[in-house]
Protein backbone atom coordinates (compact mmCIF):
# COMPACT_ATOMS: atom_id res chain seq x y z
CA UNK A 1 0.00 0.00 0.00
CA UNK A 2 1.39 3.40 -1.06
CA UNK A 3 0.65 6.10 1.50
CA UNK A 4 0.32 9.63 0.09
CA UNK A 5 0.10 12.57 2.50
CA UNK A 6 -1.42 15.74 1.03
CA UNK A 7 -1.08 19.04 2.88
CA UNK A 8 -3.40 21.88 1.78
CA UNK A 9 -1.27 24.89 2.73
CA UNK A 10 -2.47 27.39 5.37
CA UNK A 11 -6.04 27.27 6.74
CA UNK A 12 -8.17 28.64 9.57
CA UNK A 13 -6.62 31.77 11.07
CA UNK A 14 -3.91 31.70 8.39
CA UNK A 15 -5.42 32.59 4.99
CA UNK A 16 -2.06 32.44 3.21
CA UNK A 17 -1.67 34.71 0.23
CA UNK A 18 -4.66 36.77 -0.88
CA UNK A 19 -5.50 38.66 -4.04
CA UNK A 20 -8.18 39.30 -6.62
CA UNK A 21 -10.90 38.12 -4.24
CA UNK A 22 -9.20 34.77 -3.60
CA UNK A 23 -7.59 33.20 -0.54
CA UNK A 24 -4.75 30.70 -0.80
CA UNK A 25 -6.18 28.50 1.97
CA UNK A 26 -9.40 27.95 -0.03
CA UNK A 27 -7.61 27.14 -3.27
CA UNK A 28 -5.15 24.71 -1.71
CA UNK A 29 -7.98 22.84 0.01
CA UNK A 30 -10.02 22.63 -3.20
CA UNK A 31 -7.01 21.27 -5.12
CA UNK A 32 -6.16 18.76 -2.39
CA UNK A 33 -9.72 17.43 -2.15
CA UNK A 34 -9.75 16.97 -5.91
CA UNK A 35 -6.46 15.06 -5.67
CA UNK A 36 -7.92 12.74 -3.05
CA UNK A 37 -11.00 12.16 -5.16
CA UNK A 38 -8.91 11.26 -8.21
CA UNK A 39 -6.56 8.98 -6.28
CA UNK A 40 -9.55 7.06 -4.89
CA UNK A 41 -9.93 5.54 -8.36
CA UNK A 42 -6.56 3.77 -8.07
CA UNK A 43 -5.75 0.56 -6.27
CA UNK A 44 -3.06 0.10 -3.66
CA UNK A 45 -2.98 3.73 -2.54
CA UNK A 46 -4.02 5.32 0.76
CA UNK A 47 -4.45 9.08 1.04
CA UNK A 48 -4.38 11.26 4.14
CA UNK A 49 -4.91 15.04 4.23
CA UNK A 50 -3.54 17.32 6.93
CA UNK A 51 -6.92 19.08 6.87
CA UNK A 52 -10.22 18.54 5.08
CA UNK A 53 -11.81 21.82 6.12
CA UNK A 54 -10.89 25.38 7.06
CA UNK A 55 -8.78 24.44 10.09
CA UNK A 56 -5.81 26.12 11.76
CA UNK A 57 -2.75 23.85 11.95
CA UNK A 58 0.88 24.56 12.75
CA UNK A 59 3.60 23.36 10.41
CA UNK A 60 4.82 20.94 13.09
CA UNK A 61 1.34 19.46 13.46
CA UNK A 62 1.32 18.70 9.75
CA UNK A 63 4.74 17.06 9.50
CA UNK A 64 4.30 15.22 12.80
CA UNK A 65 1.04 13.76 11.50
CA UNK A 66 2.65 12.65 8.24
CA UNK A 67 5.62 11.13 10.08
CA UNK A 68 3.45 9.24 12.58
CA UNK A 69 1.27 7.91 9.77
CA UNK A 70 4.32 6.61 7.93
CA UNK A 71 3.65 8.31 4.63
CA UNK A 72 5.66 7.29 1.58
CA UNK A 73 5.42 10.73 0.01
CA UNK A 74 4.32 14.19 1.15
CA UNK A 75 2.92 16.91 -1.11
CA UNK A 76 2.37 20.39 0.34
CA UNK A 77 0.10 22.36 -1.99
CA UNK A 78 0.44 26.16 -2.18
CA UNK A 79 -0.38 29.17 -4.35
CA UNK A 80 2.25 31.84 -4.87
CA UNK A 81 2.24 35.64 -4.48
CA UNK A 82 4.60 38.47 -5.26
CA UNK A 83 3.56 39.64 -8.70
CA UNK A 84 4.99 36.84 -10.82
CA UNK A 85 3.33 34.18 -12.93
CA UNK A 86 3.63 30.45 -13.43
CA UNK A 87 4.48 27.26 -11.57
CA UNK A 88 7.45 26.21 -9.43
CA UNK A 89 8.19 23.59 -6.80
CA UNK A 90 10.64 22.94 -3.97
CA UNK A 91 12.51 20.18 -2.19
CA UNK A 92 14.72 20.57 0.89
CA UNK A 93 17.96 22.38 0.11
CA UNK A 94 19.95 19.88 2.15
CA UNK A 95 19.27 17.16 -0.43
CA UNK A 96 21.28 16.32 -3.52
CA UNK A 97 19.86 16.36 -7.03
CA UNK A 98 20.20 12.57 -7.10
CA UNK A 99 18.15 12.04 -3.93
CA UNK A 100 14.84 10.18 -3.92
CA UNK A 101 12.99 13.44 -3.27
CA UNK A 102 14.72 15.11 -6.24
CA UNK A 103 13.97 12.24 -8.62
CA UNK A 104 10.31 12.16 -7.58
CA UNK A 105 10.14 15.94 -7.89
CA UNK A 106 11.48 15.73 -11.47
CA UNK A 107 8.52 13.53 -12.42
CA UNK A 108 5.98 15.64 -10.54
CA UNK A 109 7.30 18.85 -12.09
CA UNK A 110 7.07 17.53 -15.64
CA UNK A 111 3.54 16.18 -15.22
CA UNK A 112 2.18 19.32 -13.55
CA UNK A 113 3.72 21.70 -16.08
CA UNK A 114 2.39 19.57 -18.94
CA UNK A 115 -1.13 19.61 -17.53
CA UNK A 116 -1.56 23.24 -16.44
CA UNK A 117 0.25 25.03 -19.29
CA UNK A 118 1.74 27.84 -17.18
CA UNK A 119 5.18 29.47 -17.37
CA UNK A 120 7.81 27.16 -15.89
CA UNK A 121 9.60 28.91 -13.02
CA UNK A 122 11.80 25.91 -12.40
CA UNK A 123 12.70 23.19 -9.91
CA UNK A 124 14.05 24.78 -6.74
CA UNK A 125 15.43 24.00 -3.29
CA UNK A 126 14.72 25.81 -0.03
CA UNK A 127 14.84 25.33 3.73
CA UNK A 128 11.04 25.09 4.11
CA UNK A 129 9.69 23.28 7.17
CA UNK A 130 7.37 20.96 5.24
CA UNK A 131 10.15 19.51 3.08
CA UNK A 132 12.82 19.63 5.82
CA UNK A 133 10.99 18.02 8.74
CA UNK A 134 9.18 15.26 6.83
CA UNK A 135 10.85 11.85 7.19
CA UNK A 136 9.71 10.80 3.73
CA UNK A 137 10.49 12.38 0.32
CA UNK A 138 8.51 15.60 0.04
CA UNK A 139 7.66 18.35 -2.41
CA UNK A 140 6.11 21.79 -1.98
CA UNK A 141 4.28 23.07 -5.07
CA UNK A 142 3.45 26.70 -5.90
CA UNK A 143 0.60 26.74 -8.40
CA UNK A 144 0.31 30.18 -9.97
CA UNK A 145 0.22 33.66 -8.44
CA UNK A 146 -2.91 34.75 -6.60
CA UNK A 147 -2.01 38.44 -6.91
CA UNK A 148 -1.48 38.36 -10.69
CA UNK A 149 -4.69 39.05 -12.59
CA UNK A 150 -4.22 36.45 -15.33
CA UNK A 151 -3.16 33.68 -12.93
CA UNK A 152 -5.98 34.56 -10.51
CA UNK A 153 -8.54 34.44 -13.32
CA UNK A 154 -7.50 30.87 -14.02
CA UNK A 155 -7.35 29.95 -10.32
CA UNK A 156 -10.95 31.11 -9.88
CA UNK A 157 -12.16 28.36 -12.25
CA UNK A 158 -12.94 24.89 -10.97
CA UNK A 159 -11.76 23.39 -14.24
CA UNK A 160 -8.27 24.86 -13.76
CA UNK A 161 -8.07 23.65 -10.15
CA UNK A 162 -9.00 20.25 -11.54
CA UNK A 163 -6.12 20.49 -14.03
CA UNK A 164 -3.70 21.30 -11.20
CA UNK A 165 -4.96 18.34 -9.19
CA UNK A 166 -4.69 16.06 -12.23
CA UNK A 167 -1.11 17.18 -12.84
CA UNK A 168 -0.17 16.19 -9.28
CA UNK A 169 -1.99 12.87 -9.57
CA UNK A 170 -0.42 12.10 -12.95
CA UNK A 171 2.99 12.53 -11.32
CA UNK A 172 2.03 10.13 -8.53
CA UNK A 173 0.74 7.60 -11.05
CA UNK A 174 4.13 7.56 -12.78
CA UNK A 175 6.21 7.57 -9.60
CA UNK A 176 4.35 4.72 -7.89
CA UNK A 177 3.06 2.92 -11.01
CA UNK A 178 -0.53 3.22 -9.84
CA UNK A 179 -3.22 1.18 -11.57
CA UNK A 180 -6.90 2.01 -11.84
CA UNK A 181 -9.38 -0.07 -9.89
CA UNK A 182 -11.17 -2.70 -11.93
CA UNK A 183 -14.90 -2.05 -12.21
CA UNK A 184 -17.36 -4.91 -11.78
CA UNK A 185 -18.60 -6.27 -15.12
CA UNK A 186 -21.49 -8.27 -13.65
CA UNK A 187 -24.61 -6.05 -13.82
CA UNK A 188 -25.79 -7.64 -10.57
CA UNK A 189 -22.53 -6.82 -8.77
CA UNK A 190 -23.61 -3.38 -7.68
CA UNK A 191 -21.16 -3.02 -4.80
CA UNK A 192 -18.52 -0.48 -5.74
CA UNK A 193 -20.24 0.59 -8.95
CA UNK A 194 -20.39 4.31 -9.62
CA UNK A 195 -23.93 5.69 -9.55
CA UNK A 196 -24.56 8.03 -12.45
CA UNK A 197 -27.43 10.41 -13.14
CA UNK A 198 -28.91 12.07 -16.21
CA UNK A 199 -29.48 15.58 -14.95
CA UNK A 200 -29.75 18.69 -17.07
CA UNK A 201 -26.73 20.82 -16.10
CA UNK A 202 -28.63 24.08 -15.72
CA UNK A 203 -27.44 25.32 -12.33
CA UNK A 204 -30.91 25.19 -10.74
CA UNK A 205 -31.35 22.99 -7.66
CA UNK A 206 -34.73 21.30 -8.00
CA UNK A 207 -36.26 18.04 -6.82
CA UNK A 208 -34.53 15.99 -9.56
CA UNK A 209 -31.12 17.17 -8.41
CA UNK A 210 -32.11 16.38 -4.82
CA UNK A 211 -33.26 12.87 -5.78
CA UNK A 212 -29.98 12.12 -7.54
CA UNK A 213 -28.03 13.50 -4.57
CA UNK A 214 -30.04 11.28 -2.23
CA UNK A 215 -29.38 8.29 -4.48
CA UNK A 216 -25.63 9.03 -4.58
CA UNK A 217 -25.38 9.50 -0.80
CA UNK A 218 -27.60 6.55 0.12
CA UNK A 219 -30.42 8.38 1.91
CA UNK A 220 -34.20 8.21 1.43
CA UNK A 221 -35.00 9.16 -2.17
CA UNK A 222 -38.00 11.49 -2.19
CA UNK A 223 -36.65 14.65 -3.84
CA UNK A 224 -37.27 16.71 -0.70
CA UNK A 225 -34.79 18.65 1.43
CA UNK A 226 -36.74 18.56 4.67
CA UNK A 227 -36.97 20.75 7.76
CA UNK A 228 -34.86 23.71 6.64
CA UNK A 229 -34.42 27.21 7.98
CA UNK A 230 -35.31 30.08 5.68
CA UNK A 231 -32.13 31.82 4.53
CA UNK A 232 -30.57 33.26 1.38
CA UNK A 233 -29.52 29.75 0.30
CA UNK A 234 -32.76 27.84 0.81
CA UNK A 235 -34.76 30.66 -0.75
CA UNK A 236 -32.84 29.95 -3.98
CA UNK A 237 -33.78 26.26 -4.13
CA UNK A 238 -36.18 25.84 -7.05
CA UNK A 239 -38.39 23.09 -5.60
CA UNK A 240 -38.55 20.17 -3.20
CA UNK A 241 -37.83 21.89 0.11
CA UNK A 242 -39.79 22.03 3.38
CA UNK A 243 -39.36 24.29 6.38
CA UNK A 244 -39.34 23.10 9.96
CA UNK A 245 -36.91 21.79 12.57
CA UNK A 246 -34.63 18.79 12.68
CA UNK A 247 -32.66 19.18 9.46
CA UNK A 248 -32.40 16.91 6.42
CA UNK A 249 -30.83 13.45 6.17
CA UNK A 250 -29.41 14.13 2.71
CA UNK A 251 -27.89 17.45 3.83
CA UNK A 252 -26.33 15.72 6.85
CA UNK A 253 -24.83 13.11 4.51
CA UNK A 254 -23.56 15.86 2.21
CA UNK A 255 -22.07 17.78 5.15
CA UNK A 256 -20.19 14.69 6.32
CA UNK A 257 -18.77 14.21 2.86
CA UNK A 258 -17.54 17.80 2.43
CA UNK A 259 -16.36 18.35 6.01
CA UNK A 260 -19.06 20.80 7.09
CA UNK A 261 -20.85 20.99 10.45
CA UNK A 262 -23.31 18.08 10.42
CA UNK A 263 -26.60 19.69 11.43
CA UNK A 264 -28.75 18.95 8.38
CA UNK A 265 -29.33 22.62 7.55
CA UNK A 266 -28.37 24.03 4.17
CA UNK A 267 -26.99 27.51 4.78
CA UNK A 268 -24.16 29.76 3.62
CA UNK A 269 -21.48 27.87 5.60
CA UNK A 270 -22.44 24.52 4.05
CA UNK A 271 -22.56 26.08 0.59
CA UNK A 272 -19.05 27.50 1.08
CA UNK A 273 -17.81 24.03 2.05
CA UNK A 274 -19.54 22.56 -1.01
CA UNK A 275 -17.99 25.24 -3.22
CA UNK A 276 -14.55 24.44 -1.78
CA UNK A 277 -15.13 20.71 -2.26
CA UNK A 278 -16.23 21.16 -5.87
CA UNK A 279 -13.64 23.82 -6.68
CA UNK A 280 -15.91 26.75 -7.50
CA UNK A 281 -15.70 30.34 -6.15
CA UNK A 282 -16.57 30.41 -2.45
CA UNK A 283 -19.15 33.04 -1.54
CA UNK A 284 -21.78 30.95 0.28
CA UNK A 285 -24.45 31.97 -2.22
CA UNK A 286 -26.51 30.09 -4.81
CA UNK A 287 -26.88 32.38 -7.80
CA UNK A 288 -29.41 31.70 -10.56
CA UNK A 289 -28.04 29.77 -12.33
CA UNK A 290 -25.38 28.63 -9.87
CA UNK A 291 -21.84 27.50 -10.73
CA UNK A 292 -21.66 25.18 -7.74
CA UNK A 293 -25.01 23.57 -8.62
CA UNK A 294 -23.83 23.06 -12.20
CA UNK A 295 -20.67 21.35 -10.93
CA UNK A 296 -22.75 19.26 -8.51
CA UNK A 297 -25.00 18.18 -11.39
CA UNK A 298 -21.96 17.30 -13.53
CA UNK A 299 -20.48 15.19 -10.73
CA UNK A 300 -23.77 13.39 -10.17
CA UNK A 301 -24.01 12.69 -13.90
CA UNK A 302 -20.48 11.26 -13.89
CA UNK A 303 -20.89 9.40 -10.62
CA UNK A 304 -17.85 11.17 -9.15
CA UNK A 305 -19.30 13.20 -6.28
Amino acid sequence: MVKIYIDPGHGGNDPGATGNGLKEKDLTLAISLKMREKLAKYQGVSVRLSRTNDKTLSLSQRTNDANRWGADYLISVHVNAGGGTGYEDYIYNGLSSSSSAAKKRDTMHTEIITKINMPNRGKKKENFHMVRESKMPAILTENGFIDTVDDAARLSKGSFLDDIAQGHVSGLIKIFNLKKKVKATNPDAVIGREKTANLKVDGYWGSKTTKELQQALGTIVDGVISNQSRNKVTNRIVSGITFGTGGSLVIKALQRKIGAKTDGYLGPQTIRKLQAYLGTPQDGVLSKPSLVVKELQRRLNKGTL
